[in-house]
């Protein structure tokens, strides 16, 4: 990649050189009037290409923006503009979204392959993605490691939609693609339309790949899974050989997929740290110990197994269910009677366990060994008139609401960090989960595990009297303006789970005080909690 010459673009001062595919080259820009970092995709005019690269069209560039235009889906890359260079001969450029986490290609060519936990994380919500796609009319047509990227939080998306084919569009489907990762049966030339299973292949490649760090052969060729990766979860390796079938037609559909996935075992951090740019690590969020398995741990896996497999079976029953990695919260009628098997059994047996550890799985959830997951927390306006419940089982007293607003946009990340507490307090104590959005970073392990607790508490229902102590508060050194980590001591207070009726379902105890790291992260220039580590 040593001899792409950088671009020169007016109002933006280019970076390195990301990488560099047949057609375009993608430089790290950062626009000079706000400061944002931004992936540059440089197209090469036509006859223009490096070797035999024949370049890209006006009409292909116009093609690609117009795809991105009408796709909204919070894993698949975005883009922002179009912009022209300066040199004579010059293409057009997209600036699309910096995933500064680098590619699954680099990580799995850094670390030989991923564990279980991370292949979840990372296949669930592209699978999801492309099940969006899929009911928007398109097909990807090159789900390969090195079109899915990571943020530095960790969540995987996918990029390089240009090459995604419209329903309608001319030429041959499946011409497309990475070798290893396409669909090696015949296109279907009979049958009309897109071939969205030819995705579904792709996308289970990219799980064996990560499993084993290698794409999968051809059925007659391929050992089974558990040979090659002892101690695989049967399910998950059913999951990939399913969208594997040399029958097209009987594998799953993407959402199906994904679904299978994600029961199939708990999702975990994905450790980039080994994988990415030096300038990269300051600014990377998931590089946390996962704790060894102990008997306690397994009791939770369990839980967190019955707990995914009900979020799970509701996906396809909810409008747009494929666009979110977070199922919409638990409703009466939201799942088939196996779910409601699932849910009985929950409410029954596993729900006051859950709730009572619920509240403080946040602040405390670097001790607990919490998961990282692809999904964003809920955005909405803060309800008029919010306040909290009477505080009870030892809480104090919350600041008013416009108060803990007002701690929460200050420019000094130990107030920033009371504020923040509080307000997430509120949203516990009244039932208004929208005010996370006002708490988490969008995407953040924080945000992915308040979401679990709001699904978890389910719609409704209150944490009447909780409330976060927060004591000793110290900024690390190295904070800049838009990352800083802030020690405290937290404690929480003993709290009841009430219904819409105020009736007590449940109740938690307080907690002790524990040490803790809160990372924060600048959201259009106010202080968000990105995760929270361990104080030790």
């Amino acid at each position: 990649m040593d001899d792409a010459q950088a671009p020169e673009v007016p109002g933006y001062d280019v970076g390195r050189l990301l990488g560099r595919g047949g057609s375009a080259d993608v430089w790290l820009v950062r626009e000079r009037r706000t400061g944002q970092e931004y992936a540059l995709k440089c197209f090469r005019a036509a006859g223009s290409g490096a070797g035999s690269s024949p370049g890209i069209t006006q009409e292909e560039v116009r093609r690609e923006i117009r795809i991105l235009s009408v796709l909204d889906h919070q894993h698949l890359v975005k883009a922002h503009g179009a912009v022209q260079g300066t040199e004579p001969g010059s293409g057009a450029a997209l600036t699309m979204d910096y995933a500064a986490g680098g590619s699954l290609a680099q990580l799995v060519a850094s670390r030989g392959r991923i564990s279980v936990g991370e292949t979840v994380t990372v296949l669930t919500p592209i699978a999801q993605a492309l099940a969006y796609l899929h009911a928007k009319g398109f097909t990807h047509s090159d789900v390969s490691p090195g079109n899915v990227l990571f943020t530095g939080q960790g969540k995987p998306v996918l990029s390089d939609l240009g090459i995604a084919r419209m329903l309608g569009d001319p030429g041959r489907a499946g011409a497309a693609g990475t070798g290893g990762f396409v669909d090696p049966s015949p296109v279907d030339a009979v049958r009309a339309g897109l071939q969205p299973e030819r995705d579904v292949y792709s996308v289970a490649a990219l799980g064996w790949y990560c499993l084993t760090g290698e794409p999968p052969g051809r059925t007659a060729d391929r050992p089974p899974l558990s040979l090659l990766v002892p101690g695989v979860p049967k399910d998950l390796a059913a999951a990939l050989e399913a969208g594997l079938n040399d029958e097209r037609r009987l594998r799953p559909d993407a959402l199906a997929l994904a679904t299978a996935v994600y029961r199939s075992a708990e999702p975990q951090p994905v450790d980039l740290s080994g994988a990415v740019h030096p300038s990269v690590l300051p600014e990377l969020l998931t590089r946390r110990h996962v704790p060894p398995v102990s008997r306690g741990s397994r009791l939770r896996e369990k839980i967190q197994g019955l707990r995914r497999r009900a979020e799970a079976s509701r996906w396809s029953a909810w409008p747009g269910a494929a666009t979110t990695t977070t199922p919409p919260a638990r409703g009466k009628h939201a799942v088939g009677p196996a779910g409601g098997q699932v849910l009985r059994l929950l409410r029954r047996s596993v729900l006051p366990l859950v709730a009572a550890a619920a509240a403080v799985l946040w602040w405390l959830s670097a001790s607990a060994g919490h998961g990282m997951w692809p999904g964003n927390s809920a955005h909405g306006p803060v309800p008029p008139g919010a306040s909290p419940a009477a505080t009870g089982g030892g809480g104090q007293a919350a600041v008013p609401l416009d108060v803990a607003v007002e701690q929460a946009g200050a420019a000094d990340p130990v107030t920033a960090a009371q504020g923040l507490a509080a307000v997430r307090d509120y949203a516990f104590n009244s039932g208004g989960m929208e005010l996370l959005a006002d708490v988490n970073a969008p995407g953040s392990a924080a945000a992915v595990a308040d979401q679990r607790i709001s699904s978890q508490v389910a719609a409704g229902r209150r944490l009447a009297g909780f409330s976060t102590t927060l004591s000793g508060l110290t900024v690390e050194d190295g904070a800049t303006g838009v990352h800083a980590v802030v020690r405290a001591v937290s404690t929480t207070s003993g709290y009841q789970v009430l219904d819409p009726d105020d009736t007590v379902l449940a109740t938690g105890p307080a907690s002790r005080p524990q040490p803790l790291r809160l990372v924060l992260v600048s959201v259009d220039g106010r202080w968000r909690v990105s995760d929270i580590l361990p104080g030790q």
